[in-house]
């Protein structure tokens, strides 16, 4: 599976070589529900503090992450099975750091 979620995220290393890619997605139209236009705007910044909390937490444990943000939503919806009405936002890889990198 890593290795094909790595060619739906433009071959970037990271996402096959990791031991765990978390991946943040959402589902907007149950913010856009209660929220309307602005629905959007509050699943990014959710989407943001997220994956905030992974970096801190990474951190804290002496691991190392990295946004992922170049991918092809429906080949991540087709990987992982997600349903149709699920956005991928984010994909983490979390690992050891690498010296020098």
């Amino acid at each position: 599976m890593r290795a094909t979620l790595q060619a739906t995220a433009v071959n970037q290393t990271t996402v096959a070589t990791a031991p765990a890619t978390l991946v943040i997605a959402a589902v907007p139209e149950r913010t856009n529900a209660k929220y309307g236009e602005r629905g959007m705007q509050f699943v990014y910044m959710e989407a943001e503090h997220a994956a905030e909390n992974v970096y801190l937490q990474a951190e804290a444990i002496n691991l190392a992450t990295v946004v992922v943000g170049a991918f092809d939503d429906d080949g991540v919806r087709k990987v992982l099975a997600l349903p149709e009405n699920t956005t991928p936002l984010y994909l983490m890889p979390v690992g050891r750091p690498v010296p020098g990198a």
